[in-house]
C-alpha cells in the first residue's frame, strides 16, 4: 500500500471576505481577538449546556462567535463531506435542496451547482446574514420558517449540526431522494448516527459513504464505545491563530460524523474498497488501523518485524484499495496483515 497524503482544506478567500464583511457590520475586526475569543467561549458554553436549544442569533456576542469560528470550521468540516460525494458522483442528477436549520449555510455553501436551493431558517438575522454569502450567484434560493410538506423528486435534504435539535429525522425527510447529515464526532452523537444508518437502510436508503457496504455496523454491533467519525487537517489562517491563542481549543485537525445516503444505488467501483476509519496506532510489535469493509470489525496491520519503521501513512478516513491475496496480505483473528512488496524493500 502507497502512503497517501492528508486531506487538507483552507477557508476561501471569498468566504473570509464574506466574514470580514459581515464583522465589520457589527462594528468588530479581526484584530479584535479579545472580543472574539469572549465571545466563541460564551456561544461554546451555550451549545454545551442548551445542546438543543437553537443559536440566540439576535445577540451580538453569538454572531460574532459565529461568524468569526463556527462558520468557518463547520464550512469546512461539509466542504470535506461533500468532496468525497463529489468523488463517488453522489451529486449527480440532483436538482434541487433543502437545507434544514441552515444557520449561515455552511453545509451548504460549496453546493453552488445545485439550481433549486431552499433554506428551512427561523431566524431573520440568519436568514439575511446567509443571503449577503449568496450575492452574485446565479441559483434560485429561498427561505423559509417551516420544511414543505412534501419533498419533490431528485431532492437532496441536508442535516448540518442540526439533527441535535431533533429527536429523529422528520417524515418529510424520508421523501428525499437524497440526505446528507454531518453531526459533531462526539460518541454520542455518532454512535446515534450509526442508529439511523440502520433506520435509513430499512426505508429503502443506500448508504454511499462513508461505508462501502450496506451491511451491519461493526463499530455498533461489536462494541459499545466506538463510533465512526472522519478527520481532515486544517491550513490555519494567520488571524484565526492569533484567536485560538484566547481560546482553550486548537483546530489543526477537525472531525465529524456524517452520512451520505441515496435511494439510488452506489456505483460499483472496479476494485473493492474499505475506508480508513480510525488513526493508525503504534502498539507493540505492531501499527494497527480500524477499516471498514463489511459487517466484520477489521484491522490493517503492518508487522514491525517485516516493515521495521517504514510503515506507510495512511490517513483517517481515505478509501482504499483491498489488499488482494497477490498482494501477500495474511488474515489473522481480525487483523489483516500487510508485506511489503519485496523481503527488506521497505525497511
Amino acid at each position: 500500500m502507497n502512503e497517501l497524503s492528508e486531506r487538507k482544506f483552507s477557508i476561501p478567500s471569498e468566504l473570509e471576505t464574506h466574514i470580514v464583511q459581515s464583522l465589520g457590520r457589527l462594528n468588530v475586526d479581526l484584530k479584535d481577538v479579545s472580543r472574539i475569543s469572549e465571545s466563541i467561549l460564551r456561544l461554546s458554553d451555550f451549545y454545551i449546556h442548551e445542546p438543543q436549544s437553537p443559536t440566540p442569533w439576535k445577540d451580538n456576542w453569538a454572531q460574532i462567535a459565529y461568524l468569526s469560528y463556527f462558520l468557518p470550521l463547520n464550512f469546512l468540516r461539509a466542504r470535506a463531506v461533500i468532496d468525497e460525494g463529489s468523488k463517488l458522483g453522489f451529486f449527480n442528477g440532483l436538482r434541487s435542496l433543502i437545507d434544514f436549520g441552515s444557520g449561515l449555510g455552511s453545509g451548504s455553501l460549496s453546493l453552488d451547482k445545485i439550481p433549486e436551493q431552499l433554506f428551512i431558517e427561523r431566524s431573520r438575522v440568519a436568514q439575511e446574514l446567509h443571503a449577503s454569502f449568496l450575492k452574485g450567484q446565479t441559483f434560485h434560493r429561498a427561505w423559509q420558517s417551516e420544511p414543505p410538506p412534501h419533498v419533490e423528486q431528485n431532492t437532496l435534504s441536508i442535516f448540518s449540526y442540526s439533527l441535535t435539535e431533533l429527536s429523529q429525522l422528520p417524515e418529510w425527510a424520508l421523501e428525499s431522494e437524497a440526505l446528507m447529515i454531518i453531526e459533531p464526532a462526539t460518541r454520542d452523537d455518532g454512535r446515534k448516527l450509526l442508529k439511523l444508518r440502520s433506520q435509513l437502510m430499512i426505508e429503502g436508503f443506500h448508504i454511499w459513504a462513508p461505508c462501502t457496504h450496506q451491511g451491519a455496523c461493526p463499530l455498533l454491533t461489536q462494541s459499545k464505545t466506538d463510533w465512526c467519525h472522519d478527520r481532515i487537517h486544517f491550513e490555519v489562517p494567520p488571524w484565526f491563530q492569533k484567536i485560538e491563542q484566547h481560546l482553550p481549543m486548537k483546530n489543526s485537525t477537525l472531525t465529524t460524523s456524517y452520512l451520505l445516503a441515496r435511494r439510488s444505488l452506489r456505483p460499483t467501483p472496479s476494485v473493492e474498497q474499505a475506508r480508513t476509519v480510525g488513526d493508525q496506532v503504534k502498539e507493540k510489535g505492531k501499527t494497527r488501523q480500524l477499516v471498514c469493509r463489511g459487517p466484520e470489525r477489521e484491522f490493517l496491520t503492518w508487522m514491525e518485524r517485516d516493515w521495521g519503521k517504514a510503515v506507510p501513512r495512511v490517513p483517517r478516513g481515505v478509501l482504499i484499495e483491498w489488499p488482494d491475496e497477490k498482494s501477500g496480505a495474511e488474515k489473522k483473528s481480525n487483523e489483516v496483515r500487510l508485506k511489503p512488496k519485496s523481503p527488506g524493500e521497505n525497511k
